[in-house]
């Protein structure tokens, strides 16, 4: 029994089907219809198989390529760590480095641009006396400040400071503007140690929700940085303050002794000296009335006289210097002002011979003080005299007199020659002179700072060679109220 018939059509196709086939196995070119169809389901299993194997391979390759993207995203994501630690390392390095202030803002600022952009930026300080915000430092687009001081009249920064966190604020006058870029400011309180400092103010161009939690937080950290580096600046320099008030007292207490333990001892031996020398003076001039001798004798005698008159000066200096124990009765009400234009007039022949041009500046709401006038006076115009010997070619002597708090504070600046740094320490010292050929007895200097001693007051002296001196009194306005601080 034989099958149906092929068609010409299938005829034709089953031809080409048996020709693709010889071309991928040339044994089947006299192969009968079954062969061929055994052939056929044999490729189409070895096709599906090879399918399958593709499909496998496939999900291997969209297996690793998700790895990829995953690891990809890791090192992106340790790489911006790195960065962020990198500069996080460069600030602590310019903290580690610098006390400056100046200089830690300024690396805040540089790398706050890092991670997130902006238009203008500030640190603003808490003023306790104002009560208020005080600008420290600014960058970029004006108007900052004024913004911040708004916020604060209106209780935001309060509230930010209270949250103890970074906070976005939205820019309410870019809300709702067309053509209007929306701009938020992050605000950083700046907290060291639960002490409020201030805030870090960053104003950008993005509307609030737009900033990242990551963005935030790195904000936050380079702020509190910032804020332990402000807070270390401030306590380096009140130690360095501390540090040179405890030098100075320590060497205002050296020489007040020694002070006290040389004028008693000038004291003793200048009465002793005094009364001989006296006897020798007088006898000298009564040689001098006598007629005429030899011209050389006479010479002697007068050169005799001179020098016994300048150690009379000398003993006169060292018992001013050591009994100038000043009487409650000797103190009186004067006006600081006329006692120093006072002082400048008994000298002003002298001053302007030198080419010396003088000025008085004074505040012109100043008490009247309490003290011995004439002993001031003294002082004034042995201040006067140094400044005079110290331009022997001319120049300017200001005396300037101000109110600092409960002092009056008065400042003779000159433009001489200046105190060299290894004299500085011993101009108040007796007998210390940098004038010994022209007959400097080295007590003027420390005449007056007995005298302002005396008063409760100080006395210190700030030079530099070729650039003059600055001798700087300071007197209290009570001196019940000094004593008593005291």
């Amino acid at each position: 029994m034989t099958g149906p018939v092929p068609t010409a059509a299938e005829s034709d196709a089953l031809a080409r089907l048996q020709a693709a086939l010889v071309s991928v196995q040339p044994e089947l070119a006299s192969a009968s219809p079954g062969e061929l169809a055994d052939a056929v389901a044999e490729l189409a299993a070895t096709a599906q198989a090879q399918q399958a194997q593709l499909r496998e391979a496939e999900a291997e390759v969209a297996r690793l390529q998700q790895r990829l993207d995953h690891e990809h995203e890791q090192y992106a994501a340790l790489r911006t760590a790195m960065d962020e630690l990198l500069n996080l390392s460069e600030l602590a390095e310019t903290i580690s480095t610098s006390f400056d202030v100046e200089d830690i803002i300024a690396s805040l600022m540089d790398l706050s641009a890092r991670f997130v952009p902006y238009d203008s930026c500030g640190v603003f300080l808490l003023d306790a006396e104002a009560a208020g915000l005080q600008t420290v430092r600014l960058r970029g687009a004006e108007g900052l400040s004024t913004q911040v001081q708004s916020q604060w009249d209106d209780g935001i920064i309060d509230w930010v400071l209270r949250e103890g966190h970074p906070v976005v604020i939205e820019d309410i006058d870019t809300l709702d503007q067309p053509g209007v870029d929306e701009a938020s400011f992050v605000t950083i309180p700046l907290r060291v140690r639960g002490k409020e400092l201030g805030i870090y103010s960053v104003h950008c161009r993005r509307a609030k929700d737009d900033f990242t939690a990551g963005e935030i937080d790195v904000l936050g950290v380079l702020a509190n940085q910032t804020a332990v580096a402000i807070e270390n600046s401030r306590l380096y320099t009140d130690l360095e303050t501390a540090h040179r008030q405890l030098q100075e007292s320590q060497r205002q207490i050296l020489l007040t002794a020694k002070l006290a333990a040389i004028g008693e001892l000038a004291g003793g031996v200048a009465h002793e000296v005094n009364n001989p020398l006296q006897i020798i003076l007088s006898r000298v001039q009564l040689l001098l009335l006598q007629p005429p001798g030899p011209e050389r004798l006479r010479q002697g005698l007068q050169l005799i006289e001179s020098n016994v008159r300048r150690i009379s000066r000398i003993i006169r200096a060292l018992l001013g210097f050591a009994g100038h124990n000043v009487r409650d009765s000797d103190w009186v009400e004067f006006d600081l002002v006329h006692s120093l234009h006072q002082a400048l007039a008994l000298v002003a022949h002298q001053l302007e011979q030198r080419l010396i041009r003088t000025a008085i500046e004074a505040d012109s709401d100043l008490p009247r003080l309490q003290g011995n006038q004439g002993e001031l006076e003294q002082v004034f115009i042995n201040l006067i005299l140094n400044a005079h010997n110290a331009m022997p070619d001319g120049g300017e002597l200001r005396v300037e007199v101000r109110r600092a708090g409960e002092w009056v504070e008065v400042r003779f600046a000159d433009t001489g020659t200046g105190i060299a740094p290894e004299h500085l320490d011993r101009i108040f010292e007796p007998f210390f002179t940098t004038r010994p050929e022209e007959g400097g007895t080295g007590l003027g200097l420390a005449v007056s700072y007995g005298i302002i001693e005396a008063h409760q007051g100080t006395i210190t002296v700030a030079s530099e060679p070729g650039h003059g001196a600055v001798f700087i009194l300071r007197l209290p306005l009570n001196r019940q109220e000094a004593r008593g601080s005291e």
